[in-house]
Formats: C-alpha cells, structure tokens, sequence
C-alpha cells in the first residue's frame, strides 16, 4: 500500500482542525541531510497533544482525567527546513469508552508536511486500569471531533 493511499487526506487540510499551538523549529532538530528529522516531528507532534489533552489534568478545574499514549502513527509527507514555524493542528477522529483517537496535522505555511493518528487511553490514576471517559470530559472533547472521512 502507497503512503499517499494510506493517509487519511482530511488530515492534510487547515481547515480540519480548531485546535491549534505553533512550535518553532531549532537548528538541532535538523539532521545531515538538511531536514528536520522524524523525531522532532514526533516532539512537534507530543507537544500538540500535550497542548490539546492538558484541560484533562488542569488542577485548576478539580476534574482530571488522565489519558496515555497508546499508539502513534506518523505518515511523513514533506521536508521540512530550519528556520521555520510549525503549526501543529488536533483533533479527535473518533472517542470511544475509554480511548480516543486523536488526528493531528504539522503545517509549514499552507504545506502540510505530516499526519499523524494517535490513540490514548484513559486510566484510572489510582489502579492504572483504563477507565472509562467521564460525561465532562466527553462534553470539553465534543466541539473537537472532526471527520475522519477522505
């Protein structure tokens, strides 16, 4: 299977996505060959999630609902060089009991340069079993589902 047939294309446009943080890039994230290299797309990629997923476990709220990553998916479209923004767009392909799964996008102006499908999984902090998503937590996720139809 192509790596264009196995990307989900929704992914690839801005319009996808109502949550968004920009990461700029250092010169140590690049690599001999001149590009940003895949595991600073991977940290672009956790700090996106990290911004997206921290109202869970704000104890600001007194409500907390902690997620790990479960499975990481990263289809790596284009080259990126320093210096350079990256905005880093999330949103949430599909939520289930306990997990949910999180599309993001990288973009380097209008280029989106990967995509990535990630799962987390809630757990209860206490016993570190999943646990099931609770109804606030559903309610602060709702506005950020996004089609997960190419």
């Amino acid at each position: 299977m192509s790596q264009t047939s196995r990307t989900n294309h929704s992914l690839t446009r801005r319009t996808t996505f109502r949550h968004w943080m920009a990461e700029r890039v250092r010169w140590s994230d690049t690599d001999m060959v001149g590009h940003v290299n895949n595991l600073a797309f991977a940290a672009y990629l956790e700090t996106g999630r990290t911004h997206f997923m921290y109202p869970m476990v704000n104890e600001a709220t007194g409500e907390r609902a902690l997620f790990l990553l479960a499975r990481l998916t990263v289809d790596y479209l284009d080259e990126v060089h320093w210096p350079a923004a990256i905005d880093i767009g999330t949103g949430i392909l599909a939520l289930g009991r306990a997990s949910l799964r999180l599309g993001q996008g990288l973009f380097d102006g209008d280029r989106c340069v990967a995509v990535a499908d990630s799962v987390m999984v809630r757990i209860d902090e206490t016993s570190r079993n999943s646990a099931p998503i609770p109804d606030w937590a559903r309610a602060r996720f709702a506005p950020y589902l996004i089609d997960a139809g190419e």
